[in-house]
């Protein structure tokens, strides 16, 4: 029995290859190596006592915003504080986890393709293909809406899939396009 918890597996495969980073932002929210050395291991051990660490999304963003919250903490109990630290704590980066417009029309034209490939499929093998992948229904609960047996709504899943997959792993076919002249020459005869 291994004496490694969840949170201890996930702390060293998410948190810990960021400890650098961590450090570098909790020095300059800091202004010294020593308490930021405490700063990062004081979030380090609110963050293992954490109830529900495995629904943190970006665990290294949630870990420098902990970081940031003790700094900030010191620095209200703090009598004196150097300017140039509420400075550092106002720059902090905050990553924009949205796609960009390139990552949308890509997904967009990838759903189309995908949807025309589930449309090009046998009836039998779309409705379930349909109802597993998307509605997830399980295979019985489709057999028993279809009336069908389940070994054949297996059969139709898995003949689906196969035809989905092959339609996927064929080239995008790209819309013919104009013939762009390749010097002035051209240009004068188009």
């Amino acid at each position: 029995m291994s004496w490694l918890r969840p949170i201890d597996a996930w702390f060293a495969s998410s948190i810990l290859p960021h400890e650098a980073d961590l450090l570098r932002q909790a020095r300059r929210w800091s202004g010294n190596d020593d308490e930021a050395r405490d700063l990062v291991h004081e979030a380090y051990t609110q963050l293992l006592q954490l109830s529900a660490w495995d629904h943190i999304g970006t665990p290294a963003a949630y870990a420098a915003r902990m970081i940031r919250n003790l700094a900030l903490q010191r620095m209200r109990r703090a009598q004196i504080v150097p300017i140039r630290q509420f400075a550092a704590l106002e720059e902090l980066d905050h990553p924009d986890l949205a796609p960009d417009s390139f990552a949308v029309c890509a997904g967009r034209d990838e759903m189309r393709r995908v949807m025309a490939a589930i449309n090009r499929l046998p009836p039998a093998s779309r409705r379930v293909v349909l109802l597993r992948k998307f509605e997830e229904l399980p295979p019985r609960e489709i057999a028993k809406r279809l009336g069908l047996s389940l070994s054949t709504v297996e059969k139709h899943l898995s003949r689906g899939m196969f035809l989905l997959v092959r339609a996927l792993r064929e080239p995008v076919a790209t819309a013919a396009l104009p013939d762009i002249p390749r010097d002035e020459a051209d240009r004068r005869e188009a």
